[in-house]
């Protein structure tokens, strides 16, 4: 039962994406959850992250960035996006001197597609999987800073599997005392072994983005409750013209721009919000974010404008 199922995946797949529309509207094709930021920290600012600390998740946005911190650090975060789909992600920073050594693995997952060769209840459930192996290294020289990140990758499609890899690149520059962040990235370059007869593309894309710190204030007297505003601000062009679930229209290698803001209270409250501006199903997005040295703890929310659901996130950091 189950091999004629397999035998007619085509169809199938079809059928399952008809009836589970916030699937297609949510992760798109193939790899595209590469497209989607595994920290929390960066979700709330609606993924403008080039330029943007963000600890061990750096592997994946500009591993340039890896080589900024000033601690090693662990993050965890699992987000529950539309249509029951679950991203989990773990990650490593070490910083050593000027160089810095990082690995993590992001999984993303569903099981929610059922098995049928008849009317009547399901013979089962099928399940789709996505997995990326990364290790990052950087190397700073002054304010300036390069580096890289090597992906082994596994893409499950009920039996089919395939395996790949690729490659990101990233530098970054840091002035006026850490104030004001620079950097530019070249993510995703590789590719997969065919899935069943066809190869998934990768979703490759050059990006550039800006973090600084734009307002600092100081209330005088005993109870001194000190506020930090940034802005952080991404440019992302696609290079491969592959399908994105970012992307409605059908010009696939548009370009759009990512704009955040982030209010830091006294070091130990952060709030943040984010807006995609282009053809996008998930515009808007709102953070926040509890300092405990040395644990921080991180919370986003993405509400979809087409009305299929909102993204939960959650993540936690440990610097040591």
């Amino acid at each position: 039962m189950i091999i004629r199922l397999f035998k007619h995946w085509t169809v199938v797949i079809i059928l399952v994406l008809l009836s589970q529309n916030a699937w297609t509207q949510d992760i798109g094709s193939g790899l595209d959850f590469l497209n989607i930021s595994p920290s929390t920290n960066l979700l709330g600012i609606a993924e403008a992250q080039t330029a943007t600390l963000a600890g061990p998740a750096s592997i994946y946005s500009n591993p340039a960035l890896l080589a900024f911190e000033n601690r090693s650090g662990l993050d965890l975060a699992y987000t529950l996006w539309i249509a029951n789909v679950r991203n989990q992600f773990a990650a490593i920073n070490m910083p050593r001197n000027r160089s810095s050594l990082a690995f993590s693995v992001y999984n993303s997952r569903s099981d929610e597609f059922f098995a049928r060769d008849q009317p009547g209840p399901p013979a089962g459930t099928l399940s789709i999987s996505y997995l990326s192996l990364a290790s990052g290294w950087a190397y700073r020289v002054g304010p300036i800073s390069a580096g890289v990140t090597l992906q082994y990758l596994r893409e499950e499609i009920f039996q089919f599997r395939a395996n790949g890899y690729s490659l990101s690149f990233g530098t970054a520059a840091s002035f006026s005392q850490d104030r004001i962040r620079i950097g530019a990235a070249v993510l995703n370059l590789g590719e997969m072994q065919a899935l069943d007869e066809i190869a998934t593309l990768l979703p490759s894309a050059f990006r550039m983005g800006l973090n600084a710190d734009i307002i600092e204030i100081s209330t005088p007297g005993y109870n001194d409750l000190p506020i930090l505003i940034s802005l952080h601000a991404d440019y992302q062009q696609p290079i491969e013209d592959s399908p994105s679930s970012d992307f409605i229209e059908t010009n696939r290698r548009e370009a759009f721009y990512n704009l955040g803001l982030s209010a830091e209270l006294a070091e130990l409250f952060t709030l943040r919000s984010g807006y995609k501006f282009g053809p996008t199903e998930r515009p808007f997005s709102l953070g926040a974010e509890i300092s405990l040295d040395p644990i921080n703890i991180h919370y986003a929310m993405i509400p979809f404008s087409t009305g299929f659901g909102t993204v939960h996130s959650i993540g936690l950091q440990y610097y040591f």
